[in-house]
């Protein structure tokens, strides 16, 4: 009983992945199309920037509305009716493109789906969240984030080469209707995960498996404001890591045309790289190479030394290693902070944090991206990476001097 229930419990995982994975490959194709198609169509940095904040600010502000909700309703449920937003955004940005609609009907259509994805992505995360931390055990629970981020981040390389592919040959409505198609297919997905009943369901285990994550839940138990203390660091420290992937990827389009001018193939290599990156981040944390506590010790210190490397380069080859190794080091922060944000609260807490969390990051991203393209038009390229540079620099220094606690480190597990 106890290997079937394993067994079913392995498949269930293997189906979220699935879901996962096609949903991050859906979003990387459709955003690589929309940023590049914006750019073309506003020749504007601003724009660019506007459009990829518009990805987060709407889920911020609903999200904190609606966060008391996020713990209530069958998870699975809710998955499946915000996919099929999902699926209708992109459906409709499939029929503006391919009817050759005006400027500025296409780059209205690109903003209202991407204010429709902030706050489907917010809701989603809450939602994946709960299934994960009340479907498995803790240990499970973390191995199934950490290789959930990390197959994702594949699947945004898949999805950034699909759309360099397609981009290249003019493509770009085929690159909204292969999202849409997608989004079926993790539709599809999340079901047969919810179909497939997970070890949760049929044997006990204990939520605290694993001598971290007992220790800091006992901890939590006896010590609230150290629990408090806890959830408050990480939403502080999610701030400068979340920010900095949306800056990278609004700064990257006009950096590309600055290496390669007219060409929508090197953005399509930058976002590749990106995403490769991501997805060597979280093979890495996966496995065990890298440790969460190394990463919240090194990563942004780290982060601002390579944002200064490519503000003072534009030679192809080292402009395309160093944004995936920066793409690399800024993921590892990202996913110990989603970790943490899984695993850190109370079980009956888990949306309402998530939810809040993603607000945090999303006001991160969205400010994030219009100070990237407001820097690009205003300062210039270099400029605004010295700035990224700064703000990471600021944050690593700040994490030595204020930001560990003894509470934190028991909880990642540091020697």
């Amino acid at each position: 009983m106890k290997h079937e229930a394993t067994d079913r419990s392995v498949r269930s995982g293997r189906w979220l992945l699935a879901f996962f994975c096609a949903s991050s490959v859906a979003e990387i194709l459709q955003a690589v199309a929309i940023m590049w198609a914006s750019y073309r169509l506003s020749h504007n940095a601003v724009v660019t920037g506007a459009m990829n904040a518009a990805a987060y600010l709407p889920g911020v502000v609903l999200g904190l509305i609606v966060r008391k909700r996020a713990d209530s309703g069958d998870a699975v449920h809710r998955l499946s009716l915000t996919n099929w937003v999902l699926f209708a955004g992109s459906s409709l940005l499939t029929l503006v493109w391919m009817a050759h609609s005006p400027p500025g009907l296409a780059l209205a259509a690109f903003a209202a789906v991407q204010c429709s994805l902030s706050f489907v992505k917010t809701m989603n995360k809450a939602h994946a969240g709960r299934f994960i931390r009340q479907g498995y055990s803790a240990s499970d629970a973390v191995r199934l984030r950490q290789r959930s981020t990390s197959l994702a981040q594949a699947g945004g390389a898949v999805g950034g080469g699909a759309a360099g592919v397609l981009l290249g040959i003019g493509a770009v409505g085929w690159c909204f209707a292969t999202t849409a198609l997608l989004y079926l297919a993790g539709l599809l997905a999340v079901r047969r995960a919810a179909s497939s009943p997970h070890e949760a369901e049929d044997t006990p285990v204990a939520r605290g498996a694993g001598p971290a994550a007992a220790t800091s839940g006992e901890r939590r138990e006896r010590n609230p404001s150290a629990g408090s203390r806890v959830l408050r660091t990480i939403l502080v420290y999610s701030f400068p890591s979340s920010g900095a992937l949306p800056f990278m990827s609004t700064v990257a389009v006009p950096l590309a045309q600055s290496v390669s001018p007219g060409s929508g193939d090197f953005y399509a290599v930058l976002s590749v790289a990106g995403m490769a990156g991501g997805f060597l981040a979280g093979t890495a944390l996966s496995s065990g190479r890298l440790s969460s506590d190394l990463v919240l010790r090194t990563a942004f210190l780290g982060g601002a030394a390579l944002a200064v490397g490519i503000a003072v380069t534009r030679w192809p080859a080292a402009v395309v290693v160093l944004f995936l190794v920066l793409s690399a080091v800024i993921t590892t922060h990202v996913m110990v902070m989603q970790v943490l944000t899984n695993q850190a609260p109370p079980e009956d807490q888990v949306g309402r944090f998530t939810v809040v969390r993603n607000a945090v990051a999303g006001a991160a991203k969205c400010g994030a991206a219009l100070v990237a393209g407001w820097l690009v038009q205003a300062l210039g390229l270099t400029a605004a990476w010295l700035a990224l540079a700064l703000v990471l620099g600021a944050a690593g220094f700040s994490w030595w001097g204020v930001g560990r606690s003894r509470e934190m480190e028991e909880l990642v597990g540091a020697n």
